[in-house]
């Protein structure tokens, strides 16, 4: 089993030119001659990788070439099967309505830090919606503009991973391994095995945590908050003046994101428009802003920004256009903007 490793470790290039079919039938029956099963399962997971980029090459931002050659660097007899899990866990990604090809695989790095440690970094980008599964077989989703940070082992203790943005949990239960939801407001989630909601976006003052089923403890490094919550309950914490409630809300109004729907219930104008403008990845701007007083209750399931819009404008006074986009420097076009106008 050694010499084989070392086989397979000494000759990364020769490995990826057999599945990108560059190697004559007698050197690629020699190769497979020295792969073990564990081996064969690994390599067999980068050729899937190596498919895709073949078929979406447009996405350059994910480079499997240097990818694989990270792996294939890596493989010895006692890791093998957890550096399969870096790419044998990553799961499909959701697009949201008007976004392109170029948001369904995310991105994705690998960096090591330390010798027997890597991490995985992942992004949703703009507009679209991720769904990964983590070395313990727990599940996240990432909403639009969000980015997760994972171990590609967990260690003996605990599980930790760290989020900017807000993503949706599904966590494995393991009493004796607890689940840590790191924020950048200092903030984590204690979890065993539950499903719950984080958002805690660098531009938002509040970070709110939503649990849907089981328990989860809020803690933060200081100590002085460790809150217990129920399911149906939604913690908020205030980063400026570091107050913190509890309230009880319709769960269903904080998740149902995942599922690409969007979900009003008695939210404000000014609330609704920052989540269309980041679900759609639009800039939004109140042209004459005179009062935003009305609340809507709504669900939209499949609908786009303008479908929205025009329902929106049925019951209240708002009008409004598409913004012509203006060139930057580098000869790219802004964000699409839309004005609205609130009489």
């Amino acid at each position: 089993m050694e010499k084989i490793s070392k086989d397979i470790k000494s000759q990364p290039q020769k490995i990826f030119d057999y599945y990108s079919g560059k190697l004559d039938p007698e050197e690629g029956k020699k190769i497979e001659e020295q792969l073990s099963e564990e081996d064969a399962a690994l390599l067999a997971s980068v050729k899937r990788l190596l498919y895709l980029d073949k078929q979406m090459n447009e996405l350059s931002e994910i480079d499997t070439r240097k990818a694989y050659k990270k792996v294939a660097s890596r493989i010895h007899a006692n890791r093998r099967s957890r550096i399969f899990e870096i790419f044998g866990r990553v799961a499909a990604v959701i697009v949201l309505p008007l976004i392109g090809l170029t948001g369904i695989l995310g991105y994705m790095q690998i960096k090591d830090t330390f010798a027997d440690t890597a991490y995985v970094e992942v992004n949703a980008a703009p507009g679209t919606i991720s769904k990964y599964q983590l070395p313990d077989k727990s599940y996240v989703w990432l909403n639009s503009g969000s980015w997760l940070r994972y171990p590609t082992r967990f260690n003996t203790k605990s599980r930790n991973v760290e989020i900017r943005g807000e993503a949706y949990f599904e966590v494995e239960s393991d009493k004796d391994h607890p689940f840590y939801v790191n924020t950048p407001g200092g903030l984590s989630v204690r979890v065993t095995g539950t499903k719950f909601n984080v958002s805690a976006y660098d531009d938002e003052r509040t970070i709110e945590v939503v649990l849907e089923e089981g328990r989860v403890n809020v803690e933060n490094a200081a100590g002085n908050i460790n809150m217990a919550l129920r399911p149906g309950e939604c913690f908020y914490y205030d980063r400026q003046d570091k107050n913190t409630y509890v309230k009880s809300i319709e769960t269903y109004e904080k998740t149902a994101w995942k599922e690409g729907k969007v979900v009003f219930r008695n939210a404000s104008l000014d609330k609704i428009f920052k989540f269309l403008s980041r679900r759609y990845n639009v800039d939004i701007n109140f042209v004459n802003k005179k009062n935003t007083e009305y609340n809507y209750r709504a669900t939209f399931t499949g609908e786009d920004i303008f479908q929205i819009l025009d329902y929106l404008s049925m019951t209240a006074p708002i009008k409004w256009e598409v913004a012509t986009p203006t060139q930057n420097c580098d000869t790219t076009l802004s964000r699409k903007r839309i004005n609205i106008y609130l009489e």
